[in-house]
């Protein structure tokens, strides 16, 4: 039985990975088209793009930035290059990171998250340019990981709700950008790869297709998947909100209505990673959850 993560599994080295203006380009203009009149700007790692934004924030370590409990390495360390991480009493940090959880969009009390500074819709297809959508809790950014949503490699963009934003990020790029010569080699060895993609933020995916054929095949592939899940699991009464706004990664169940072996056993396929925590923004509360992935590669036809 194939075995399905939480989210895609790509692979990285110099066959999926390239230094290519033309694709960054394209990308940008595509975002910056979809959700205008907000502009985007394109990193190579989704993490990067958190120390950018801190950089061009002017953060600094006496300063917190709350992010929800048992959030990820890669966000607590991203964030950590410039402020300090919390997970604890929001109402007392300088910044807030709101994560919109699998995909699944997040408004949180702004009596105590009262200076939110990414929306962190990582893995959130949204496919409006509403600002209700991109912006629900009026931060500066929002932040989409491009292999969360699509079959690419690597890939980051950051939407920006201000122009002067845009213009300070498109300078800290450059700014982040060293030189390491022209041979992306180190990105085959594993060891390496997180520190050639930050220090060169420009890399792309080499695509195939267009990148709107992604967006538009993928956002086909995860409404076909919910669809098939409502058939499996009807009992959920399963409706995502405004699907033709945005799209999850994962449909999020409460532990209290299944056990694992009657939820997993109708998958037709290995979840790998099947509990996580659920953050409640709202009572600051954490919840365990199964996830359903209803990503690009998962297949609920087989």
């Amino acid at each position: 039985m194939k075995k399905i993560w939480m989210w895609p599994q790509t692979d990285i080295n110099s066959t999926t990975v390239i230094s290519d203006q033309a694709v960054l380009t394209e990308i940008e203009q595509y975002f910056s088209a979809l959700y205008a009149p907000y502009r985007v700007v394109y990193f190579s790692r989704a993490r990067v793009s958190i120390m950018a934004i801190s950089a061009v924030r002017d953060l600094s370590r006496p300063q917190l930035t709350f992010v929800q409990p048992f959030s990820s390495h890669c966000v607590l360390s991203a964030i950590s290059q410039q402020s300090t991480p919390t997970t604890i009493f929001p109402q007392h940090s300088d910044r807030q990171v709101i994560y919109h959880q699998w995909g699944h969009k997040t408004q949180v009390n702004n009596q105590i998250y009262q200076n939110v500074l990414v929306e962190d819709a990582v893995d959130s297809l949204i496919l409006t340019n509403e600002q209700n959508e991109l912006f629900p809790n009026n931060a500066p950014f929002c932040l989409i990981s491009l292999p969360k949503i699509c079959p690419v490699s690597v890939g980051a963009i950051v939407i920006c709700q201000q122009d002067t934003d845009y213009q300070k990020l498109i300078k800290q790029r450059t700014r982040m950008e060293q030189d390491i010569g022209s041979s992306i080699e180190p990105i085959n060895t594993p060891s390496f790869q997180e520190a050639t993609l930050q220090a060169k933020p420009t890399l792309v995916p080499i695509i195939e297709e267009s990148i709107q054929a992604l967006v538009e095949s993928s956002s086909k592939k995860i409404q076909t998947n919910v669809a098939h899940i409502s058939q499996v699991f009807p009992e959920l009464a399963l409706t995502i909100e405004n699907s033709s706004k945005r799209l999850p990664s994962n449909i999020i169940i409460s532990k209290s209505k299944y056990t694992e072996e009657e939820l997993y056993s109708l998958v037709p396929f290995n979840v790998i990673e099947q509990q996580r925590t659920y953050y409640n923004y709202q009572h600051q509360s954490c919840e365990k959850v199964w996830l359903l992935p209803c990503h690009c590669q998962a297949d609920w036809s087989e």
